[in-house]
């Protein structure tokens, strides 16, 4: 039995944050389905969900799943509304061959290999490692989605305040956010986020067109870091997960 991390009641809403397990894959992939994989502005541009899948997407959120730092809130009935999923990362990746830039000319998927190419270029743009020299690793907030129903009732506060704590647990003081859309930055703006990296969809091209520009508001993409104090340095963490 999962005890859980943080029991969340008001008059109008009751949820529990708890780690995800091996038994909550499969429903967590459903409510990205439902709602990250359609709803995130560069899938929708490129249309990545037209044909009801995409491989490569479904793989990047499992692969960080089951790493210790991933976060579900549970209603009372046991379903899962809200996901965050983690994982750490090195701020100077030394593996070029399988840099973003690679797997994006290696891609066979032709609308993800346009999405790997603006993470590449965002990759490029951030310089973690020119600006944190003195940290060897962060952790990233991978995806973050919630059901329909329950946004705006501080689900994401929650999961966010859990990843936090763990994130201080394993004695990594960089938290990291990127995002494609309007409403995220603005999110990640009023939970305490700084921009490090932005930049206009229209103006990231390849052979002189643009990649990928989403539908308004969605017209910058950026990097947020978050510096979180408290961390526990007899702890920290060096391997590439």
């Amino acid at each position: 039995m999962t005890l859980p991390i943080k029991l969340v009641m008001s008059k109008e809403t009751t949820f529990t944050v708890l780690p995800i397990t091996a038994n909550d894959e499969e429903e967590i992939m459903d409510l990205l389905k439902r709602t990250f994989f359609i709803d995130e502005p560069l899938n929708e541009a490129v249309g990545l969900y037209d044909s009801g899948s995409c491989l490569e997407v479904e793989e990047y959120c499992r692969d960080s799943l089951l790493k210790g730092l991933s976060f579900k809130a549970v209603e009372p009935k046991g379903k899962i509304i809200g996901t965050m999923i983690n994982g750490i990362c090195p701020l100077e990746d030394e593996d070029e061959e399988n840099s973003l830039l690679n797997q994006a000319l290696r891609c066979p998927n032709p609308k993800f290999q346009r999405i790997l190419h603006i993470l590449a270029r965002r990759e490029e743009g951030a310089k973690l490692a020119e600006k944190f020299p003195s940290d060897k690793v962060f952790v990233d907030i991978k995806v973050a989605a919630t059901d329909p129903h329950w946004r705006r009732r501080g689900v994401m506060n929650e999961l966010l305040r859990e990843t936090e704590n763990i994130t201080k647990q394993r004695g990594i003081r960089i938290l990291r956010m990127d995002t494609s859309s309007a409403y995220s930055a603005m999110s990640a703006e009023r939970l305490g986020f700084n921009c490090i990296y932005k930049a206009a969809y229209k103006d990231i091209k390849l052979n002189g067109e643009p990649l990928i520009v989403p539908k308004e508001p969605h017209v910058n993409d950026a990097v947020y870091i978050k510096l979180l104090s408290g961390s526990d340095p007899g702890t920290l963490v060096h391997n590439k997960t």
